[in-house]
């Protein structure tokens, strides 16, 4: 039996749309088996169906969890509100996608859309690239034995997820890119006649 305890899904860009209002990401959910994960879609937008990001508070919250730092303080990160979940950038009146550590300075955030607005900076900006996970945390306890949910007898693993609006794709795109990292322990099984037999 493979328990899986943490999954996590990284999406290099949170948004990829150049679009005025831009296309955030509004929720997602996994869906093992018949079973959804968790069982309320993680809000990504201030409202549902919004194109206004909620900077990916609650997915932060959910990464948290899947990592096992949550409430943590011995911990640090650099991820903040600058690196987590912003949407493409606003320069000089045009959309871009950040592909450049440190080329541009943030000046200000649009209250009504969450837009970061930039500057170009030659000598060293303060906005470094975008970064965004949708993870899941399938822990049935508090972590002492082996615990989650039995990957074998599900049938399949599904990522549903909504955007506000049309990624951006083509060869001139910044392309959109999943990967996903699965946690799991391999049970050991003691048999009769003292015969152990590991199932992976």
């Amino acid at each position: 039996m493979e328990l899986v305890s943490r999954l996590v899904l990284t999406l290099a860009l949170f948004d990829s749309s150049t679009s005025p209002l831009g296309g955030t990401v509004q929720n997602y959910q996994y869906r093992v088996g018949g079973r959804y994960f968790p069982a309320a879609p993680v809000q990504c937008s201030t409202t549902t169906g919004s194109f206004v990001s909620n900077g990916g508070a609650e997915a932060y919250t959910e990464l948290a969890k899947a990592l096992n730092i949550l409430g943590d303080y011995r911990l640090s990160t650099a991820c903040n509100s600058t690196r987590w979940a912003y949407s493409p950038l606003n320069l000089a009146g045009a959309r871009i996608l950040q592909n450049r550590d440190y080329s541009v300075s943030l000046t200000t955030i649009a209250s009504g859309t969450g837009i970061p607005t930039v500057v170009p900076s030659s000598t060293g900006g303060d906005l470094g690239s975008q970064c965004f996970a949708a993870a899941i945390s399938l822990e049935t306890s508090n972590g002492i034995e082996i615990s989650g949910l039995n990957a074998e007898e599900q049938s399949d693993i599904s990522f549903l997820c909504n955007w506000a609006d049309t990624q951006k794709s083509g060869v001139s795109a910044v392309p959109s890119s999943l990967e996903c990292y699965v946690y799991y322990d391999a049970m050991i099984i003691l048999e009769e006649n003292n015969v152990v037999k590991l199932i992976q």
